[in-house]
């Protein structure tokens, strides 16, 4: 680990910019907003899972297409087929089947000739396709072909052919099948003819489906077209909507980066998500402002203390050298530079202990500690210090030890260092109390102090925090209240400030008890 001296030389030596600020950050004077193409990135990938979920949809919808057409189509050619039997009784001959069609196809008749029935009471409006191949097959397996699209392929015999299911058909029931006839699809259907009440031949109507599906399938592809357009276009203005703001606060961070820390933030922002990221951002650039003005003030508060007692030593110390001073006075001086010279080496040791106890380097040895007695001898041996003479001590503390688990010497510095702080506010009284409730231990350090400015009060646990400028004189390197707290948290408890005012001043150590 480096000494704080050598970590101030290091940062001396680091370039600057043009501005006077350091470059703490060097990999971000590399950054570019406009590195990652944000909007075309998320726009691309929603677009994906649109036509993701469109075309999923698409297949669905087009099965239920196909099989809600084929349906429709059988039930279309069963009813012409049953027309075409019912026509002429139980037992048309083939001319009639033939002068039946002829008069389906030619429209709707005269109004002087006779409508059947069953043709009258069909649905109003336009009349349904005409069915394209019509043929007939009898018991014998005799084909006789009724009517044959004049559009038809060459190759039709397995449209002609006797079907498996013939039989069935025979048997009295209507069936349902598709035929492969030149790399289409033709739907076909069978019912029974009777003679006598006994089926004697088959009827059977064919139809292709290519055109009747061909509608169907065009519109869904027109509707899936217009959605996804419509869809890319609201995800697009989406992620502008929500990309600008995060460019802004790119472009924030850019400009923290070279060490602006008062960005301009996209403000009233709807998106609740995007509103606490501009917030947190805000509170992130007063705390680096912050910490900036404190790390300045830092190394002009460390290189004033350190400073000042290596020069009083070496300036005592060549005085009695070089024989400036003898006798008393040259032992004076001496005496001076020994304090000096310890009060450098306590600055120094904070600094290390608190570099320590931050990087985890330094961790607590758990050993039953006596805190009663704890507060007792630190009171008795504050007591014995000169700088201690003008504080007056009062302690309540309980009648039975009371346990923790700890490290005496770092418990000890949280005391020194918090009634340390008590002496430089002007305290003549520092009140300890002790005190256990369910396991949970307390300890309140009070004074009748000059108390803490409100404007130092959200700041005093802030490391190297020293308090406002004109006071910055004689309050060390402002690590002791950091530290404090460092240790208390490391033995499982905490440090807080409870009070403060013109009259005095409490802090309040929390621990567990064993």
């Amino acid at each position: 680990m480096i000494s704080f001296v050598s970590y101030a030389a290091i940062i001396k030596e680091r370039p600057v910019n043009e501005k006077g600020y350091y470059r703490v950050l060097s990999y971000q004077n590399n950054y570019t907003p406009n590195t990652v193409p944000m909007l075309t990135y998320w726009t691309r990938r929603y677009v994906l899972v649109l036509l993701g979920c469109l075309l999923i949809l698409a297949v669905a919808a087009g099965i239920w297409i196909r099989i809600n057409t084929y349906e429709h189509l059988y039930n279309l050619l069963e009813l012409r087929a049953e027309q075409l039997v019912d026509l002429n009784g139980q037992a048309p001959e083939e001319s009639e089947f033939s002068n039946r069609l002829q008069q389906m196809e030619a429209g709707p008749p005269e109004p002087r000739q006779h409508i059947p029935d069953v043709v009258e009471t069909g649905p109003p409006g336009p009349r349904p396709p005409i069915p394209d191949v019509v043929h007939t097959v009898d018991t014998a397996g005799n084909i006789q072909v009724i009517k044959k699209d004049k559009n038809m392929v060459t190759d039709s015999s397995v449209l002609f052919a006797i079907p498996p299911s013939h039989q069935k058909v025979l048997a009295g029931k209507n069936i349902r099948e598709q035929v492969k006839v030149d790399s289409q699809t033709w739907l076909r259907v069978g019912v029974p003819v009777y003679l006598n009440g006994t089926v004697y031949k088959a009827l059977y109507i064919s139809m292709p489906v290519k055109n009747q599906i061909r509608g169907p399938y065009g519109l869904l592809a027109l509707l899936t077209g217009i959605i996804t357009l419509a869809g890319w276009l609201v995800l697009y203005f989406l992620s502008r909507r929500l990309t600008s703001p995060l460019r802004e606060v790119a472009a924030a961070a850019q400009s923290i980066a070279e060490g602006k820390y008062d960005p301009v933030l996209p403000r009233q922002v709807k998106e609740r998500e995007l509103q606490q990221l501009i917030e947190s951002f805000s509170h992130m650039a007063a705390q680096l402002k912050q910490l900036e003005q404190l790390r300045s003030d830092l190394l002009a508060g460390v290189s004033h203390e350190l400073r000042t007692p290596i020069t009083s030593i070496r300036g005592m110390l060549q005085a009695v050298h070089k024989k400036i001073v003898t006798g008393a006075e040259a032992e004076e001086f001496v005496r001076i530079s020994w304090n000096e010279a310890k009060r450098l080496q306590q600055m120094v040791e904070e600094l290390l202990d608190f570099s320590s106890f931050e990087a985890g380097a330094a961790p607590i040895r758990g050993n039953p500690v006596d805190l009663s007695k704890l507060v007792g001898e630190v009171i008795r041996q504050l007591s014995a210090l000169p700088e201690f003479s003008q504080i007056r001590f009062k302690q309540v503390l309980p009648s039975e030890p009371v346990w923790i688990s700890g490290e005496t010497g770092r418990l000890r510095q949280i005391l020194f260092n918090l009634i340390d702080n008590s002496k430089k506010a002007s305290a003549t009284l520092v009140k300890i109390t002790l005190q256990v409730s369910d396991h949970q231990i307390t300890i309140d350090i009070e004074d009748n102090g000059k108390g803490i400015a409100a404007s130092d009060q959200p700041f005093i646990f802030e490391r190297y925090y020293r308090g406002s400028a004109r006071q910055i004189k004689g309050r060390g390197l402002g690590l002791g209240l950091t530290l404090s707290r460092l240790l208390a948290r490391a033995h499982g408890g905490d440090l807080v400030l409870l009070q403060t005012s013109a009259a005095g001043t409490t802090f309040r150590l929390c621990l567990t008890q064993i």
